[in-house]
């Protein structure tokens, strides 16, 4: 990260380094690391680029502000032509890259602010678009997304936002149009965090329970996802 473009913004908008992190809820301890050329995690960065108003990418050093001007980070995430994040852990040995995630959101016909943010309601990028692509390796990188159960919160995080996009491209805004009983609760998590006794059920859908829901609504994966057969 740009430390110094970072610690002239705090200054711009009344804030110290220190009590910026503090107000976010985030460990004082990683103003060291910024300053030796560390970069914060993807969700910090935009925790940080939302409260001081600026681009991820003048955080990061990446671009001049003067040429950004106004440009916030909501605005630069509903692009999906690009990510702030170099890259995102997907397990402890793997990595999702700016390019396999930004291909994900397009795939998804969804902004890269909702696939990794938490809003709840999904609108389409493109309403009435007619075809979606992906590539092999964009292929295999969303099934490993839905593949495991992901302990970094930032995947997690992901998975759910698809799993949102898929109960929409369904036209499920009801648990209860879910026929089979294990997914109609976890489909009651997803649209409404509704937390069940079986820890099982709070979680979004994995690739099995893809297969399950493609079968019950004879529904391509391809089209749960796109939204597009």
């Amino acid at each position: 990260m740009n430390y110094d473009a970072f610690k002239q913004k705090c200054k711009e908008k009344g804030y110290s380094a220190s009590s910026l992190v503090t107000e976010l809820g985030i460990s004082k301890s990683n103003i060291t690391n910024w300053k030796n050329g560390g970069n914060p995690s993807y969700e910090i960065l935009i925790k940080m680029a939302q409260t001081l108003e600026c681009s991820v990418g003048y955080l990061l050093g990446t671009e001049d502000d003067s040429h950004g001007a106004g440009v916030t980070v909501s605005q630069a995430l509903r692009s999906i032509k690009a990510t702030p994040a170099r890259t995102i852990s997907l397990k402890s040995s793997k990595n999702l890259q700016d390019s396999y995630l930004n291909e994900i959101a397009a795939f998804a016909n969804s902004s890269i602010l909702f696939l990794c943010g938490n809003e709840k309601k999904f609108t389409a990028t493109e309403p009435d678009r007619k075809i979606a692509d992906i590539s092999e390796r964009g292929r295999d990188k969303l099934i490993e997304i839905f593949d495991n159960v992901n302990n970094n919160p930032i995947i997690a995080n992901i998975q759910m936002q698809l799993s949102r996009i898929i109960l929409y491209n369904l036209n499920v805004t009801s648990a209860e149009q879910i026929s089979d009983e294990f997914l109609s609760s976890k489909a009651d998590f997803i649209l409404n965090d509704k937390k069940h006794k079986d820890n099982l059920r709070n979680y979004p859908f994995n690739l099995s329970d893809l297969l399950t829901l493609g079968d019950l609504f004879d529904k391509s994966m391809k089209f749960m996802i796109s939204g597009v057969e």
